[in-house]
């Protein structure tokens, strides 16, 4: 029984840690579509401003910086609509409280462990009820984290002995330094690369109306 608990104490502490690097990454996402929503409203009003004081009426680049002004004008209105619909900011906030929770529940496991390791035996029924627990925990929250998060984690942690081969402090870490940086990567761009697409193709589609003028 004392080592299906830590062994559900491992799960626990993992589940935890993937769900704050998880309330993280969403609030990073929550912060760039801010940011950039925020961003394209003054493209659009520079666009159109930039097209009345520069581009002579019924020229190429008068034509072409209203074919911008408009499609950034219909990005911004369909990225407002998808990051409002996804609801970043509340998913963050729910798996975060989802964490603490579970932090709470592992705390709980090593206390009981300890009294065991004291004198105080583990029933099975005990042991089925804090598995129980566990999984209510879990499932009591609506958003997921993914496996990019657990991965951080485990990059995070590679040199705790949980993640070193046959679980031994003198073990070797499972995770070498230079996988655990490119999941670093990885996980940071995970949110910023659809908004980087974004400000690529709209810095290429004004860049070119300077080869217009």
């Amino acid at each position: 029984m004392n080592q299906f608990l830590a062994d559900l104490r491992t799960t626990a502490w993992r589940t935890a840690g993937a769900r704050y690097n998880a309330a993280r990454r969403l609030k990073r996402r929550e912060w760039l579509s801010t940011c950039s929503l925020a961003l394209l409203s003054a493209v659009s009003i520079a666009v159109a401003f930039a097209q009345k004081v520069f581009a002579s009426p019924n020229t190429a680049v008068d034509n072409y910086l209203t074919a911008v002004a408009m499609g950034v004008g219909v990005l911004l209105l369909t990225l407002s609509l998808l990051e409002w619909g996804a609801g970043y900011g509340a998913r963050a906030q729910e798996l975060h409280g989802n964490a603490e929770h579970l932090t709470n529940f592992q705390q709980k496991i090593a206390l009981r462990l300890a009294a065991s390791s004291s004198g105080a035996p583990i029933t099975f029924q005990e042991a089925d009820a804090l598995r129980a627990e566990y999984e209510d925990i879990k499932d009591n929250c609506s958003a997921n984290h993914q496996p990019i998060d657990d991965a951080l984690f485990r990059a995070q942690k590679r040199l705790d002995p949980v993640f070193r081969v046959k679980q031994e402090e003198s073990g070797a870490p499972r995770m070498g330094q230079l996988k655990a940086f490119c999941i670093g990567v990885l996980w940071f761009c995970a949110e910023a690369w659809f908004f980087g697409l974004v400000w690529i193709i709209v810095a290429c589609s004004i860049a070119y109306a300077f080869r217009l003028a």
